[in-house]
């Protein structure tokens, strides 16, 4: 690989910042790269909720293109956007180190005693917060972090759910709480970056050298879980994979009851079935 790497990213003050992120990396093994600012239709669209897009994965999908048309020769993402399914030519060739994959509850009061409009379009979110506490009264929301955090600032929401990884990313310091996840399990892969590159590439190739293996084992564990059971954003559910342990946790929840799993070791085909007849697949 010769000359200067162009990676695709979102005009967001967060994704610049994750790009600035795995730059940083980059820079470290001495490779230099540029970012080349895409936009995309999801941008555009800020009241239809994610999970109600005709196209799942609407801003990986775009910069992916990017990669495929030759314009960049790889793309940055926060790894929760990726979904189960992304093109053939392409791999996600690196995880960054982890940040909080926790949930962050802005408020001025807390979870537990909170009642009222609560801004989040994530149906996960949605659902085991409401087990938690009934109470809460669900606003779909979009719009980058900082609109969010400004919309609650201006009295517009009694309170809203971010990623704590994306707070801290912006070093945004709100009043509120980090959630437990007794009460919100994460995403999967929630609080890495991934770097999507074309499949048998020199960068693939380069960055895999440098790949944190912590990371990578919590990421692709993760990420494999939820391409076999095929989880979208219209589910309730979490994966989250722990290195220290080498346990892999699964929650799912629905109106009723939440249902907690935890696998230490090699997930097995029987345990993948049990778990798609929980939650409905």
């Amino acid at each position: 690989m010769e000359g200067t790497l162009r990676i695709a990213t979102r005009g967001s003050r967060l994704a610049l910042k994750q790009y600035e992120i795995i730059s940083g990396d980059l820079e470290f093994q001495k490779i230099k790269s540029t970012a080349v600012v895409i936009e995309s239709h999801g941008e555009h669209d800020t009241e239809t909720p994610l999970y109600k897009m005709k196209e799942q994965g609407v801003f990986v999908k775009r910069l992916n293109d990017k990669i495929l048309s030759g314009e960049v020769e790889a793309a940055v993402h926060s790894a929760k956007d990726i979904p189960n399914e992304i093109d053939q030519e392409l791999v996600i060739s690196y995880f960054s180190k982890r940040a909080d994959p926790r949930d962050y509850f802005v408020s001025h009061v807390n979870i537990s005693s909170f009642s009222g409009s609560v801004g989040s379009s994530s149906i996960r979110r949605k659902v085991f917060l409401s087990l938690h506490n009934r109470g809460l009264k669900f606003e779909n929301i979009r719009g980058n972090i900082d609109t969010r955090v400004r919309k609650w600032e201006r009295g517009d929401i009694g309170a809203i759910v971010v990623a704590k990884a994306a707070l801290d990313r912006l070093n945004l310091i709100p009043p509120g709480e980090a959630l437990a996840e007794e009460i919100c399990p994460p995403d999967p892969n929630q609080g890495f970056i991934a770097v999507v590159t074309l499949r048998g590439s020199e960068i693939e190739r380069k960055l895999k050298k440098i790949q944190d293996q912590e990371s990578l084992w919590e990421a692709s564990r993760e990420r494999d879980l939820m391409v076999r059971l095929q989880l979208g954003c219209n589910l309730a559910a979490s994966i989250r994979a722990v290195y220290s342990s080498k346990v892999v946790k699964f929650a799912y929840a629905n109106e009723e009851r939440r249902f907690d799993f935890s696998f230490k070791g090699k997930i097995e085909e029987p345990d993948v079935k049990r778990l798609r007849d929980i939650i409905g697949s």
